[in-house]
């Protein structure tokens, strides 16, 4: 046998006697294994060309992990402002250690949390025009802790009261002011200005806690999720007939499919609990709908990211492949469970609109249920 010297860069003879290589012919076998390298890279570069955005995917398999560390905002978190807490609660540790009701909470460093943003309207490119992007009808924060891969999704009303940042048409900044939760997604370009602006009203109502990152999607990209899944089969909790024929009838079961499911998801009747009852509904569509993906998943592990991939058109992101990777093999992997959880609060109306004046002690029981672990 044979062996190559790391430091003359020669074969050298083995014991049994075979020939030395002169170094003539070690750079002849060298420009030989170059030249199929050359021709091994361009076969690959074609490859890559032919695949265009699928050669990304791929290596987004690859790279299963590295979305993951971009994700975990807790991580990098010192202290946090919660001084406005409620009086039952000894914040310690800069916020980042709370004693309430006699048991002891700290900050989630393991935490993922995605902003879940159902747009009223159809999202397209950019708009330069601010304030015809639509309004969030449906406002989700999904946290998962990434160790347990327990996931909880905080359901917050669309009409919630809260502090937000108000633009001009131009995109100038004018001021911060109380609205509908719904209108923070408007002061923007429609895509990643508006969900960037409802990303800051919702942490800020989150007593300033960080949101990893945002999903924006419109009716017709859950419509295309929902047939991806084969659709979505639920009893009924309306009694509803619309004048085109589309009826439920509460109690029964209804498989839910293109405009039957728009409008199971998205009606609500003109009153001032409308709303409420709709993000019930859209609740348990939630809960069916995460079961038919787990399903799907089961049998093809890849299924999230290639359902990701697949609602490009339909929505404004800020999560890459690695990052749905990384957040679905977390949540699979451990048993794909989640809980929902809503805030309650007193409803009423201002200037004509309903306003929802969030109670402060569930939400803040909220906060710690997302963001904090017990840990006695």
């Amino acid at each position: 046998m044979s062996r190559q010297s790391k430091y003359t860069g020669r074969f050298e003879a083995g014991p049994a006697g075979a020939e030395k290589q002169t170094a003539a012919g070690t750079q002849v076998s060298a420009g030989k294994r170059i030249s199929a390298g050359i021709v091994l890279l361009l076969f690959l570069l074609i490859g890559i060309a032919r695949l265009g955005t699928e050669a990304f995917r791929i290596m987004g398999y690859y790279d299963l992990f590295l979305g993951g560390k971009g994700l975990l905002r807790n991580r990098g978190v010192t202290s946090v402002d919660i001084s406005d807490s409620i009086s039952d609660a000894l914040v310690l540790d800069d916020g980042t250690t709370i004693i309430y009701n006699g048991h002891t909470y700290r900050l989630n460093k393991n935490l993922a949390t995605v902003l879940f943003l159902g747009i009223d309207q159809t999202i397209t490119e950019e708009d330069t025009l601010y304030g015809a992007g639509g309004q969030c009808d449906v406002i989700l924060l999904a946290g998962m802790d990434t160790k347990t891969g327990e996931a909880t999704l905080l359901n917050i009303s669309r009409e919630a009261y809260a502090q937000v940042e108000v633009f001009s048409a131009s995109g100038i900044y004018m001021e911060t002011r109380y609205e509908q939760l719904a209108l923070a997604y408007a002061y923007g370009n429609g895509r990643d200005t508006s969900c960037e602006n409802a990303e800051r009203a919702v942490s800020r109502l989150l007593y300033g806690l960080p949101i990893g990152s945002y999903v924006a999607i419109d009716m017709d990209g859950v419509l295309e999720a929902n047939e991806a899944v084969g659709g979505v089969t639920l009893s009924s909790l309306i009694d509803y007939e619309g004048p085109d024929g589309i009826s439920f009838q509460k109690g029964k079961k209804v498989e839910l499919h293109g405009k039957t499911a728009e409008r199971y998801i998205r009606y609500r009747s003109h009153n001032l609990y409308g709303n409420v009852n709709r993000m019930e509904r859209q609740k348990q569509y939630l809960t069916e709908f995460s079961k038919q993906v787990v399903k799907q998943s089961k049998k093809n592990i890849t299924f999230p990211v290639k359902l990701f991939s697949s609602l490009s058109s339909y929505m404004a992101t800020s999560l890459t492949v690695p990052d749905v990777t990384f957040l679905s093999r977390c949540f699979l992997k451990n048993g794909a469970h989640f809980t929902f959880r809503s805030v309650g609060g007193n409803y009423d109306l201002l200037n004509g609109s309903a306003v929802c004046y969030l109670d402060e002690v569930d939400l803040f029981e909220a906060i710690l249920q997302v963001f904090y672990v017990q840990v006695d």
